[in-house]
C-alpha cells in the first residue's frame, strides 16, 4: 500500500471525489435557489390571479347594477305606445284657458 503509484492513484481518486462533492453541493444550492425562485413566482402568479378574479367579480356586480338600472327605462314598445297616445291626443291642439 505504500507503493508510490498506488498512493498517486489514491490521491487522484480522493481529488475526483472531492471535485464531485463540490459539484454536487453547487448543484444542490443552485437547485434550491431555483426552486425558491419558482415558488416565489408561483405565489406572485396566484396573487395576480386572485386580483383578477376580484376585479372580474367587481365588474360583474357593476354590470348587474347597470342591467337593473336599465330595466327601469322604457322599452322601445313602451315608447311606441307613448308616441301613439301623444299622436292621438296631440297636446298642441288642446284649447288654452284664453280660448
Amino acid at each position: 500500500m505504500n507503493d508510490p503509484e498506488t498512493l498517486r492513484r489514491l490521491k487522484y481518486l480522493e481529488e475526483k471525489i472531492s471535485m464531485f462533492n463540490n459539484i454536487l453541493q453547487t448543484m444542490d444550492v443552485t437547485t434550491r435557489t431555483s426552486l425558491d425562485d419558482f415558488k416565489l413566482e408561483i405565489e406572485n402568479i396566484k396573487k395576480e390571479i386572485n386580483n383578477i378574479k376580484q376585479e372580474i367579480n367587481d365588474i360583474e356586480i357593476k354590470i348587474k347594477a347597470i342591467m337593473d338600472e336599465l330595466s327601469n327605462f322604457a322599452t322601445i314598445d313602451q315608447l311606441k305606445i307613448i308616441n301613439s297616445i301623444l299622436d292621438h291626443i296631440n297636446p298642441f291642439d288642446f284649447v288654452t284657458r284664453k280660448n
